[in-house]
């Protein structure tokens, strides 16, 4: 009996236990109404229903084994959960719920003994970069993550919040409000979730430096409201300038108000990618005092702005990493958020956090970030050994991450299999010690497939495309950054495009005929053949702009006309799917890319005959 994540303990008893439908629930402690549901719904799925049959007990049972930790155990009388506190019997109910979605209401006598790896298991979800997701989306969210067991979620902010300091943003965006957040906290506290406020108050202030009466508070010395918008710019510079006594009053402002809505007692001041420190305002006092100085000083305020709260401080570590020296002065209680996504990363980061005597978290990613398709291979890879590498140095807790570079085009249901993978290792870090195992598991949990082919043709879909969402926005709007890869075109394989572009092909049919079969939601469905589409289109771009290159008549699948037709085409689709689980927002930044590569495609020679 497979199950996401894997218990610790499963024994299988002879016999058999019949289960009441509608379910009956004997208990005198006051259990989640959400835990009980999860019984019911799995139980109402069931094919036959059967009025009489045994009850389900819930029972608190204080052995010292933690509060996250549960007993099931199925006789022919009954099933008996028994964990030490409501969390626990929360899980318990999680996993009862998978058995009989398995087995029906007919389920096998059995003993299950369970418990984390990790006391602490996240996911953190861009809501920034462009998508800012319904209320809906976000509870659908929610309910995936606790039924893999996860206890912690947070959404990264920029802008996408309506702070009272700052009007402009709910103007300029449509952010998320006050009674979003308090909606989506307490739905959380019923699943066992901690919304923890995470929010960007050193670098990455991109929007919030670009509005007029706050250009004097950015570190470079410019007018950056006077500068066209640049989805690179947004991604690499605007850090505040911490000499500026302005900065941290605004900063104080909207932590406060922010974290005030969270019944968490964390909060995560981000505090990453400072790039621009020290190189404009600041450069003669960088230059005296050092960088690292700089930074720590502006850390510490604004780490106390969390602890005279009474709540703990999280920040991401690359920069204090760098500054190791500076970690002595930063509240002893910091949470380090230990960040890597590349598929050979090694335990350096994570071996000096421990060797520091601080707390942290590893951080590996989805992988999915400015991608129709998710590198899945490079994702597996990376949440493997960074999972590794926080067992190793005792790391509190792993997060994984899911972020939204280049205007979001990346879809949430592509996002699970790195969500689910995470959440697997994290509660059990011994399961699941392949991929293929893994993939063929969770194509049949989550999405029905009984061919379990899915997830190895996703896998494949993804490795098939380096060239991403991101190199395209910097090829039509002529930027000159990492992302701009045209350099690399003379030196691209026609011969290896045109393999690539007909397994695209393939695996769209493929993708049809798996999907055309399986359960889950029609979104997530289209979700996933859009992405395959968009891979395939983007390697027929490839194959085009090669074309142009050298100078010769493009392949039929890259003919000028047929590509700006699809561009149309996945334009739309994109306009559908963005709105079917999110705010518009900043929909018209992916169009308007869209939009720039049919007109660079009408500007090719062959076009312009």
């Amino acid at each position: 009996m497979v199950l996401v994540p894997e218990v610790k303990s499963l024994s299988i008893k002879e016999g058999r236990c019949r289960l009441a439908i509608p379910v009956r629930i004997d208990s005198r402690l006051t259990v989640s109404e959400v835990a009980v549901g999860c019984v019911k719904r799995a139980l109402c799925g069931c094919g036959s229903p059967a009025r009489e049959g045994m009850a389900v007990s819930l029972q608190m049972e204080m052995r010292g084994r933690g509060r996250e930790a549960y007993s099931i155990k199925v006789r022919k009388s009954g099933v008996v959960i028994t964990a030490e506190s409501d969390a626990g019997l929360f899980y318990g109910t999680q996993t009862l719920s998978q058995i009989i979605s398995r087995c029906g209401a007919d389920i096998p006598c059995l003993d299950i003994e369970d418990e984390p790896d990790f006391p602490d298991r996240g996911f953190y979800h861009d809501v920034t970069r462009g998508k800012v997701p319904t209320l809906q989306t976000l509870k659908y969210l929610v309910d995936t993550l606790s039924s893999y067991k996860i206890n912690q979620l947070q959404l990264y902010i920029e802008h996408t919040y309506a702070f009272a300091a700052v009007p402009e943003f709910r103007e300029m965006f449509d952010p998320l409000t006050p009674d979003d957040i308090r909606s989506l906290d307490e739905y959380c506290h019923e699943r066992f979730i901690e919304l923890v406020p995470s929010m960007a108050t050193f670098g990455h202030l991109y929007e919030l430096l670009r509005i007029p009466r706050f250009d004097h508070l950015n570190e470079l010395d410019m007018e950056a409201s006077r500068i066209p918008r640049n989805l690179w710019d947004r991604m690499a510079r605007y850090t505040i300038d911490p000499s500026n006594a302005e900065s941290f009053e605004l900063i104080r402002s909207m932590l406060e108000e922010y974290m005030s809505l969270f019944s968490s007692r964390r909060v995560n001041i981000c505090c990453d990618e400072t790039f621009d420190l020290g190189k404009g305002k600041n450069r003669e006092v960088a230059s005296r005092v050092g960088t690292g100085r700089l930074y720590v000083e502006f850390v510490k305020k604004i780490a106390a702005v969390v602890t005279s709260a009474g709540k703990t401080p999280m920040m991401w570590g690359d920069i204090v990493l760098t500054y190791p020296d500076c970690i002595a002065e930063l509240p002893p209680g910091m949470i380090y958020l230990n960040w890597n996504y590349r598929a050979d990363c090694t335990a350096d980061a994570s071996r000096r956090f421990r060797a520091a005597g601080v707390r942290q978290y590893v951080c590996p990613g989805v992988c999915g970030w400015s991608r129709f398709a998710h590198d899945i291979k490079t994702a597996s890879d990376n949440i493997r050994r960074q999972v590794q590498f926080g067992r190793e140095s005792d790391a509190c807790g792993v997060l994984t991450t899911d972020w939204g570079d280049c205007g979001h085009v990346n879809f949430l249901s592509a996002s699970l299999h790195g969500m689910a993978l995470g959440a697997a290792l994290s509660w059990n870090c011994t399961s699941f010690p392949t991929d293929e195992e893994f993939d063929a598991m969770l194509s049949s949990h989550a999405w029905g497939d009984s061919s379990g082919r899915l997830y190895s043709v996703l896998r494949e879909l993804g490795s098939l495309c380096g060239y991403h969402f991101g190199n395209i926005y910097a090829w039509v709007t002529r930027t000159d950054c990492l992302w701009n890869r045209e350099s690399e075109v003379p030196g691209w394989s026609m011969e290896d495009l045109l393999s690539r572009h007909d397994r695209a092909c393939s695996i769209v049919g493929e993708l049809k005929d798996i999907l055309c079969k399986a359960s889950s939601d029609q979104t997530a469905h289209r979700e996933l053949l859009c992405g395959a589409r968009a891979i395939r289109w983007t390697l027929a771009l490839m194959i085009g702009k090669l074309s142009v290159q050298k100078g010769v008549a493009a392949p039929s699948c890259a003919h000028p006309h047929c590509l700006i037709e699809d561009a149309v085409t996945l334009q739309d689709e994109f306009r559908l799917l963005w709105l079917a689980r999110n705010r518009n927002c900043e929909l018209h930044n992916v169009i308007a890319v869209f939009d720039a590569v049919a007109s660079e495609i009408r500007s090719w020679p062959e076009v312009r005959k």
